[in-house]
């Protein structure tokens, strides 16, 4: 074999060794690039969830004032028939006041609930994508170029040797002088 063949296995082998290591920084520079991206998510849903309890604050207050004109409505409906609105507490204008009122608070839990099991969404989807940005930060720093492209200057080190005994560089082998 001649030299040409020792020469470029050699430049492939470090070829391959550039490569390997350009390849790792790459998937290394991804890796990294995920993890932003997932701890960015993180953020906003957290203020997605902030925003929702907000929201939540807003629609509770707005229901307490419907319940309020509508507890004035019914006792303006009640004193134009003739009823005392404020009568004895067992009196039928009293208890139909308590029972919107009553009506109104579970309509108000029922909301508070539905926008607090919103935000928990909103929060599990958040510790979710926390989860993935350690993810992608390990696989990151698994990474390492430079073992990379060692480990493929070790692997062409025997095609390298092999290419160059055959070109006959190294000289005579130990059993070539055993046999002359």
């Amino acid at each position: 074999m001649d030299p040409f063949s020792f020469i470029f296995t050699a430049l492939s082998t470090l070829v391959s060794a550039v490569g390997a290591a350009q390849q790792a920084r790459a998937a290394q520079q991804q890796a990294r690039y995920q993890q932003q991206v997932a701890e960015n998510n993180a953020i906003i849903a957290q203020q997605n969830a902030d925003r929702i309890r907000q929201q939540s604050d807003v629609a509770e207050d707005e229901h307490r004032e419907r319940i309020s004109r509508t507890k004035g409505t019914a006792r303006a409906a009640l004193a134009a028939q003739g009823l005392l609105v404020d009568d004895t507490e067992d009196s039928t204008a009293v208890n139909l006041v308590a029972d919107i009122a009553a009506a109104g608070e579970y309509d108000i839990l029922k909301l508070r609930d539905n926008y607090e099991q919103e935000a928990r969404r909103a929060e599990i989807e958040g510790t979710n994508y926390q989860a993935q940005a350690g993810l992608f930060g390990l696989k990151a720093s698994q990474q390492n170029p430079m073992m990379a492209g060692a480990m493929t200057l070790l692997e062409g080190a025997g095609k390298v040797y092999s290419a160059g005994k055959d070109a006959n560089l190294w000289g005579k082998t130990a059993t070539a002088k055993a046999t002359s």
